[in-house]
């Protein structure tokens, strides 16, 4: 008995060993499928009207681009891959500043607003990595504050998904209050289905959950280190 649950074991190592596998090489192939489409449709956009050739917004050539949509649905999974795809780039161009706002899609961000002041692709991951370094600090600031809970709950939905993980953290430690932070972070989540008026007990949920979101806080912390 023991032999096989060793075997057993090893047998289930080595399956998920694949996956994480699989995924490394499938990510960054479904993404570079993806925004090589995406420019192809730019050059045919420019060839069939040429005024939006001239265009100066690079999110005329997303909108309703369902190869845009297949990055972004990729999810959290394809962050770092993204952010590496930006900064070993040897161009500073539009296809890296669609590429860009898909990360500031997946993670919920607006660095922009948040007066990170990024212009382009090589400019925005000095801005993102910036924001993660501030989301384990700001959490903490923004939970032990003096402000009221929708205040709050609304400063930690401004933090993005990055700041899931951490906010888990708090809930776990019976800070529920802050729970409908979550319902904004992970509304089109592909790894977990949160309903606010299901869940019976959130400090439950995120104990059950916290490690499905583990690939958030090793970004964070990555960059934290």
């Amino acid at each position: 008995m023991r032999i096989k649950i060793i075997g057993l074991s090893l047998l289930l190592l080595v399956l998920s060993l694949l996956v994480l596998i699989n995924n490394a090489f499938a990510i960054p192939g479904q993404i570079n499928r993806n925004i090589n489409a995406i420019m192809h449709d730019v050059d045919r956009m420019a060839t069939e009207d040429p005024s939006k050739a001239m265009s100066s917004n690079p999110y005329t050539y997303i909108e309703g681009n369902a190869n845009y949509r297949n990055i972004v649905n990729l999810g959290s999974s394809a962050l770092p891959v993204l952010v590496d795809m930006i900064k070993n780039s040897e161009e500073n161009g539009l296809r890296e500043y669609i590429l860009a706002i898909a990360v500031e899609e997946i993670a919920k961000v607006d660095l922009k607003g948040d007066n990170f002041g990024w212009s382009n692709a090589k400019e925005f991951v000095r801005a993102w990595n910036k924001h993660l370094k501030s989301v384990p600090d700001s959490v903490n600031n923004i939970t032990s504050s003096e402000q009221s809970n929708k205040a709050k709950v609304e400063a930690l939905v401004k933090l993005g998904t990055p700041a899931i993980p951490f906010i888990l953290d708090r809930i776990e430690q019976g800070r529920i209050e802050l729970a409908p932070a979550l319902g904004t972070l992970l509304k089109g989540n592909n790894k977990v289905d949160f309903n606010a008026d299901l869940v019976e007990n959130y400090t439950e949920w995120a104990r059950m959950n916290r490690t499905k979101f583990d690939d958030l806080r090793n970004i964070v912390m990555t960059v934290n280190n």
